[in-house]
């Protein structure tokens, strides 16, 4: 099984294999977690915690970023984009340009997903748009692609906010297109983009910083058993042949 992870399939099952995965998350992410008063509950935890810290910056960096309607529309449409566009994207870059990073790129996001799947399960967190009282408002559930449509709500779970894998995937991004190109421009996108993703899942309302940091413990574990897997022996191109 192992062998046959670490290869890299054509491009109709490498289609099918992302595709599916995808669907595979978002639709287990739907059925997956508690009620929103259990989430809701969670996430004034979360507060409670970032205060004490000093770093429940959120409403200030909402109220800094949002301007109007069409500011709105811009950031959600970035938020949902991330991750239905920008990584899909991302996937067939590496699987042309980076043919022996692919299958690692692949499992990396599939074991990543699976674990969000895991978390969210055990720990159901509301997004801050829809704790009362925190001074966040709510600025994408009437937006251009409503969070809270019953279309929608078949591959979203309002209770999912932690982790943040739009942030947990976003510098696994970033090294694919710093990797696949040397275009000084894409380059200075590729590390922009992180910060770019850290900064919309906050202003939109969706993740705290405290589901930033779950993002991204949940991708680096994923990235070392990826790592291991793609080096199954035998497949000629992975490391243990080279």
């Amino acid at each position: 099984m192992r062998a046959v992870v670490a290869q890299r399939h054509g491009p109709v099952v490498e289609a099918a294999i992302g595709v599916g995965a995808l669907l595979a998350y978002n639709l287990a992410k739907a059925r997956t977690g508690g009620s929103i008063d259990e989430g809701i509950r969670n996430a004034r935890r979360i507060v409670a915690l970032e205060k004490r810290l000093g770093v429940f910056v959120e409403p200030a960096m909402q109220r800094l970023v949002l301007r109007g309607t069409w500011s709105r529309r811009i950031w959600g449409t970035a938020y949902l984009s991330s991750q239905l566009v920008v990584l899909p994207l991302t996937l067939r870059l590496a699987y042309r340009r980076l043919p022996h990073a692919y299958p690692a790129i692949r499992t990396l996001a599939i074991i990543a997903w699976s674990g969000g799947v895991a978390w969210y399960a055990r720990q159901p967190v509301a997004p801050p748009r829809m704790v009362p009282g925190i001074g966040i408002e709510d600025s994408v559930s009437d937006g251009v692609i409503p969070m809270d449509h019953p279309i929608v709500r078949l591959v979203y779970h309002p209770v999912a906010a932690m982790p943040s894998l739009h942030v947990g995937m976003a510098p696994v991004v970033a090294w694919t297109i710093w990797s696949a190109t040397t275009r000084p421009s894409l380059r200075a996108a590729a590390v922009a983009y992180p910060l770019a993703v850290a900064t919309t899942v906050v202003v939109t309302g969706n993740h705290f910083l405290a589901d930033i940091a779950g993002g991204l413990a949940i991708v680096a574990p994923a990235a070392a058993a990826a790592r291991w897997i793609s080096r199954a022996p035998g497949i000629p191109g992975t490391p243990e042949d080279a």
